[in-house]
């Protein structure tokens, strides 16, 4: 291929004005840039309340910074706060302060002696998990209703409308399915199926009566947060609502029989 001596020119005009606006120095002038601030020099406090260790107190003393606070269950930006970790166990709380010159980042360490009685005092977290032993829940499938599973009105406590048998359930492949909530270092979800096991958390509000699965789901569920319909001892039902109408999910605890 040939080029006209024209598109040389033009080359070489066009190259001379990038140069110009370069200033064509292959050095790169770095004397403005901020200088990096070091994690040694970071001035910050984690402290807990003596004798109520679940609640902790963070302050950013860094000057200059924007304080980032990460502590596992929940983040925080603000120059102090006072944060709850409702589990026992040994947990990371993690500093990050953003500057000129980028993040920095440093963590402490702390541990939690027991899980707070005040955080968990509805007996809801109880019924749901037995504490920090786990409580497993299967399909109920010798509920009275002889439906596990189905839909109704909006008030409904078990199927009305469409009421599958437990054989229904069985060729959905999910009638072995178990589940188990604890609370041991975590709101911790396990869900034990025919072909594996998958780990998530799970949300109780226990003022809305809702559950919410995080990185799982229940048995054959719909991946959103459910409301809790019953909750006692031996039986779970979750639901969902709909205007004027509910799923409902029917479980019972693992070795209980009607």
């Amino acid at each position: 291929m040939k080029f006209s001596t024209t598109y040389f020119k033009n080359m070489l005009a066009a190259c001379l004005a990038l140069c110009g606006l370069a200033a064509c120095d292959p050095q790169e002038d770095r004397d403005n840039l901020p200088t990096p601030l070091q994690a040694s020099a970071l001035d910050f406090s984690v402290t807990q309340q003596q004798g109520y260790d679940n609640v902790i107190y963070l302050e950013n003393r860094t000057k200059g910074v924007i304080p980032y606070w990460d502590y596992g269950t929940g983040i925080s930006n603000k120059e102090r706060d006072t944060i709850n970790i409702p589990f026992a166990g040994s947990f990371y709380i993690r500093f990050v302060a953003y500057t000129s010159g980028g993040p920095v980042k440093d963590s402490v360490q702390i541990q939690v002696s027991e899980n707070d009685a005040n955080y968990f005092s509805s007996p809801m977290w109880n019924l749901l998990t037995n504490g920090d032993a786990g409580k497993t829940w299967v399909w109920a499938m010798d509920t009275p209703g002889g439906a596990p599973y189905g839909n109704g009105s909006g008030t409904a406590t078990a199927p009305e409308w469409w009421k599958p048998t437990p054989a229904d359930v069985v060729s959905w492949d999910v009638a072995d399915d178990e589940m188990t909530f604890d609370l041991n270092g975590a709101a911790n979800y396990t869900k034990v199926t025919p072909t594996g096991t998958t780990k998530g958390l799970f949300v109780l509000d226990t003022l809305n009566r809702t559950l919410k699965i995080l990185g799982s789901d229940i048995s054959y569920g719909a991946s959103i947060t459910y409301v809790v319909v019953t909750l006692n001892e031996n039986e779970l039902t979750l639901a969902q609502q709909g205007d004027g109408w509910r799923n409902l999910w029917m479980f019972k605890r693992k070795g209980f029989n009607y």
